[in-house]
């Protein structure tokens, strides 16, 4: 199902849009377990794909397709790229067969659990991406990162604290304020997996850049 329109991510605007899939999608099937989902942006548009993904999956589940908490949600691969036709299209991931990362690994890091919204939780994942980055230069270029969690929390509700924490790996995104201790230049992932795993740590993150 492809749905046009711009989706930019911009907390004032995400209503907008996240209304606008709801509009859309009532059409899509009830409880889809494995969701892929591939955002066409025009070029100079800066987007966090954690953001959108999760502003659209909203939508989703204000038509129905899924319940509060995304229970039935075991997988979403999202892309963003550049092109002529803006919108999203949302599908099966498993009839795409568009799961496995689309580059070499560069970082790997685990914790026993997602970390929790609060400062010092945020501080302590972050360190734990440091030590486990090293002393390696960020990283430049696009980027895939891929979050694995066991548990039946919801599949999408830390993400953003996830991924907050990567500015070791990614340098910091020069519109940061001072005052934002967290601004990782995290819009440079263009490929983004978030699965459930039945067995491993409560939280593995895996990152690497994307191969043309």
């Amino acid at each position: 199902m492809f749905i046009p329109g711009l989706p930019t991510g911009v907390s004032r605007r995400s209503q907008s849009w996240r209304a606008t899939v709801a509009s859309q999608a009532g059409s899509f099937p009830v409880g889809t377990a494995h969701l892929l989902v591939e955002f066409t942006l025009p070029p100079g548009r800066w987007v966090d794909l954690d953001t959108i993904l999760m502003t659209t999956v909203a939508g989703l589940r204000d038509a129905g397709v899924y319940r509060r908490g995304l229970s039935r949600l075991e997988s979403v691969v999202a892309t963003k790229a550049v092109g002529a036709e803006v919108g999203v299209w949302l599908g099966p991931a498993a009839t795409l067969g568009a799961s496995e990362p689309p580059g070499p690994l560069l970082l790997r890091v685990e914790a026993p659990r997602p970390p929790a919204p609060e400062l010092s939780a945020k501080r302590a994942w972050r360190a734990r991406v440091q030590a486990a980055w090293g002393e390696r230069p960020p990283l430049g270029g696009s980027v895939w990162a891929a979050v694995t969690l066991t548990g039946q929390g919801s599949l999408l509700g830390r993400l953003e604290v996830v991924l907050d924490a990567l500015e070791p790996v990614l340098g910091r995104d020069l519109r940061g304020r001072d005052w934002q201790e967290f601004f990782p230049a995290d819009d440079r992932i263009d490929w983004l997996r978030v699965r459930r795993s039945e067995q491993g740590p409560g939280l593995l993150l895996q990152l690497g850049p994307v191969e043309v």
